[in-house]
């Protein structure tokens, strides 16, 4: 139990033959109780609802995020953490105390590997657009 994040890559194929038409999805990345993440998913991408449904994520928002973790990373303080990516508290979603050394570390953890992500993806570009959800 408890918060699961995934991202995953489309490519829209249609076949002219038949006139159907299929999204290919792939998961590119994955968090586990990354609650900060999840809270700018649902304040950028998913309009404040918060639902655990499938969200369209374009490489803009992708971007926009890129820096706002990098911004973070560059100055990791409790207070710019929480003014630039906050925590938010959920159904088992995991810590929010960023003045705990231990919670301060994952939080700053699940930012690296998102730029990583984001970086890697953007990179390869193989994808049409993302698509982002969440469980609990």
């Amino acid at each position: 139990m408890g918060l699961d994040m995934y991202l995953y890559g489309a490519i829209h194929k249609i076949d002219s033959e038949t006139c159907t038409s299929k999204i290919k999805l792939e998961e590119v990345g994955y968090w586990r109780k990354h609650n900060a993440i999840h809270n700018w998913m649902v304040k950028n991408v998913q309009d404040d609802v918060d639902n655990c449904a499938m969200y369209y994520v374009s490489e803009h928002s992708l971007k926009k995020l890129l820096v706002a973790c990098k911004t973070v990373l560059e100055n990791p303080t409790v207070e710019n953490a929480m003014k630039i990516l906050p925590t938010v508290d959920g159904f088992f979603f995991g810590g929010t105390d960023l003045t705990d050394d231990f919670e301060l570390e994952y939080y700053l953890d699940g930012l690296k590997y998102t730029v990583q992500l984001i970086r890697d993806l953007l990179l390869k570009d193989e994808f049409e657009y993302y698509i982002y959800q969440s469980s609990w």
